[in-house]
């Protein structure tokens, strides 16, 4: 699971600063920074999900 929750985010929001900073952008750039982090979370959510019902969960004395 975390596997898949780490190969669907990308910290777009990291860049939302620098899209502040570009002359011209304010109203298209960020939105779309915003958007793509929205659509990230749903997938990140969705992917927990789906990797959740693709096999057993792990029990304790597997793990010995």
């Amino acid at each position: 699971r975390s596997v898949a929750f780490s190969a669907g985010t990308r910290n777009s929001l990291v860049v939302l600063p620098l899209a502040f900073a570009i002359p011209g952008a304010v109203p298209v750039l960020p939105a779309v920074i915003v958007a793509q982090t929205l659509v990230e979370l749903v997938s990140e959510l969705l992917y927990v999900r789906f990797i959740g019902k693709l096999g057993p969960a792990p029990s304790l004395s597997d793990a010995a």
